[in-house]
């Protein structure tokens, strides 16, 4: 079950904006019209929904190696991640309070999805 929901978020990581971007890359100065523009941000999105995939897998297989649903949830580590995001927004001259609550989401949104493969491993080992 697992990997069925890895291996479809990769088909739609590869699925999501074919041919709706231009291999070269413009800077933001050299776009000169709102599609080009466009073209730019679709193929940033795509990089952002592959690197999202890649990201995912990893969570998945930290899930398959943690045994209690209580692991997800480490409040140090979650703490350490959002510090380096946030440091890395400054550099990078991004809001980091906006950075901050993308990341906390994702983390969230990651926990829920770790808690749920132990649980359910868990229910498959007393039954």
């Amino acid at each position: 079950m697992v990997e069925i929901g890895v291996y479809s978020l990769h088909r739609f990581a590869d699925s999501f904006c074919k041919g709706c971007f231009m291999s070269a890359t413009k800077s933001p100065a050299e776009c000169q019209t709102k599609e080009d523009v466009r073209a730019e941000i679709n193929r940033i999105d795509q990089a952002l929904i592959s690197l999202f995939a890649e990201r995912h897998s990893y969570v998945t297989r930290m899930a398959e190696i943690k045994t209690d649903p209580h692991e997800a949830n480490d409040p140090a580590r979650i703490e350490a991640v959002i510090g380096r995001v946030r440091e890395a927004a400054l550099r990078l001259d991004l809001d980091e309070d906006q950075a901050e609550l993308l990341w906390r989401t994702l983390i969230d949104w990651n926990i829920n999805y770790e808690k749920g493969i132990i649980i359910a491993r868990n229910r498959k080992k007393t039954t």
